[in-house]
């Protein structure tokens, strides 16, 4: 099963943990399992946003 990562600054960044995500339509069905961030890579992102905003905002 692939895992997904988070993708922080640019750098796919491997999570915490991980959390399944099924098909709605079949819960047996495992799509990925999907990165679940902890609170230092929600700061990195956050930070990493903040960072981008303003170039993104006025391009």
């Amino acid at each position: 099963m692939n895992n997904f990562d988070n993708l922080i600054n640019g750098e796919w960044r491997a999570g915490a943990s991980y959390s399944p995500n099924t098909n709605p339509s079949n819960l047996e069905d495992v799509l990925g399992h999907y990165a679940q961030g902890d609170a230092v890579q929600v700061d990195e992102a956050v930070a990493a946003a903040t960072a981008a905003f303003p170039g993104w905002s006025t391009g």
